[in-house]
């Protein structure tokens, strides 16, 4: 972190020792949990009505979103 320009790693510190947002963090992460995410980045692809979800985790290249984009425009 002190590689970043411009970042007060004193305040930085003193915030993440006071726990100040860590509900908030607890928080999303069950959500995430909940919501069947297991890792980040996790990408969630569905038709235009909610149906049809697919998850997919990792980073991948475009073409990969492409092809289920194509696959969930035909079903």
């Amino acid at each position: 972190m002190s590689q970043i320009s411009g970042l007060d790693k004193q305040k930085l510190n003193s915030c993440l020792d006071s726990s100040k947002y860590k509900s908030y963090v607890d928080r999303d992460n069950a959500l995430a949990i909940s919501s069947g995410f297991q890792g980040t980045p996790t990408f969630v692809i569905e038709k235009a009505d909610g149906s049809k979800v697919e998850r997919l985790l990792g980073a991948y290249p475009f073409p990969s979103f492409q092809a289920i984009i194509d696959k969930k425009s035909n079903e």
